[in-house]
C-alpha cells in the first residue's frame, strides 16, 4: 500500500509577541494506508499541531505535508483545504464537538448534507453506521441526554459517516471512563480492520498504546521512536 500522508522535515513556528515558540522541528514521518497508528507524547511535544497539519487545518512554516499522494497542504487554497477535509478525513475530537440541538441521528447525518448527498442514501448510511456503533436505541436523544461515552460514539460515527480515507482523532479517549474508552477503541479498530480507513490518534492513553499497530513519539517538536507493534 502506498503512504496516505508523507511529512519531509516539517517545523512549524508561533509568534506570541516578540517571542517565536517552535512547535514542530523538522518531523519526518510517512504513513501507510490502512495504519492503526498513535502519537504519544508529554504535553507541549506537538502532537495536536501535528494533527493539524495532516488535517489541513493549518500549514507548516517550512518542510513537505503531502496527502493521499498528491496533495502538498501548503500549496492548497482554503476551499481547496476544505473540499479536502470534507470529503477524505474524519475528525475525532476530546470534546466531542456535537451540535446540542440536533439529535443523534442528526448529527450523524450533517456532515452528509454538507456533501450534497441525496436524503435517500443518506438515510441508510445514517442507519447502518448507528447500528455500527451500538446506538440504534438513542437516534431521538440529544447529546445532553447521553453520557460521555455515547457521545464520543456519536462522534466517531459522525467522522466514518463520509467513509473517509483518513480519520484524525486527537486524545479521543481523554474524557472517558475505562470501559468507554476501549468501546471506542473497539469501534475504531472494526473499522480499520474491516473497511481499512487508517487511523491516526494523539493519546497520553496507555489503553490506546495497547491497541495501536504502530507508535510514533513525538518529543520537543521532533520524532524520537517509531515503534510497529
Amino acid at each position: 500500500m502506498g503512504n496516505i500522508i508523507e511529512i519531509k522535515g516539517a517545523k512549524k513556528d508561533y509568534k506570541l509577541g516578540k517571542t517565536t515558540v517552535s512547535a514542530l522541528k523538522g518531523v519526518n514521518l510517512n504513513v501507510k494506508e490502512g495504519e492503526f497508528m498513535s502519537i504519544v507524547g508529554p504535553s507541549g511535544s506537538g502532537k495536536t499541531t501535528l494533527l493539524n497539519l495532516i488535517g489541513c487545518l493549518d500549514t507548516p512554516t517550512s518542510g513537505l505535508v503531502k496527502l493521499f499522494g498528491d496533495h502538498d497542504v501548503s500549496g492548497l487554497t482554503d476551499k481547496q483545504a476544505t473540499i479536502l477535509r470534507r470529503d477524505r478525513i474524519g475528525f475525532i475530537f476530546q470534546t466531542f464537538n456535537l451540535i446540542p440541538v440536533l439529535n443523534v441521528s442528526e448529527n450523524i447525518e450533517f456532515p452528509l448534507i454538507i456533501q450534497g448527498i441525496k436524503p435517500e442514501e443518506r438515510k441508510k448510511r445514517v442507519a447502518e453506521i448507528i447500528e455500527d456503533v451500538g446506538l440504534q436505541e438513542f437516534v431521538g436523544h440529544k447529546p445532553d441526554e447521553l453520557s460521555g461515552g455515547q457521545r464520543q460514539r456519536i462522534a466517531v460515527a459522525r467522522a466514518l459517516i463520509t467513509n473517509p480515507k483518513l480519520v484524525l482523532a486527537d486524545e479521543p479517549t481523554a474524557n472517558l471512563d475505562k470501559e468507554n474508552g476501549l468501546n471506542i477503541l473497539r469501534i475504531m479498530k472494526h473499522m480499520n480492520e474491516e473497511h481499512g480507513v487508517t487511523f491516526v490518534f494523539s493519546t497520553h492513553d496507555q489503553r490506546v498504546m495497547e491497541h495501536a499497530k504502530r507508535v510514533v513519539v513525538l518529543e520537543d517538536g521532533v520524532v524520537t521512536k517509531d515503534t510497529v507493534c
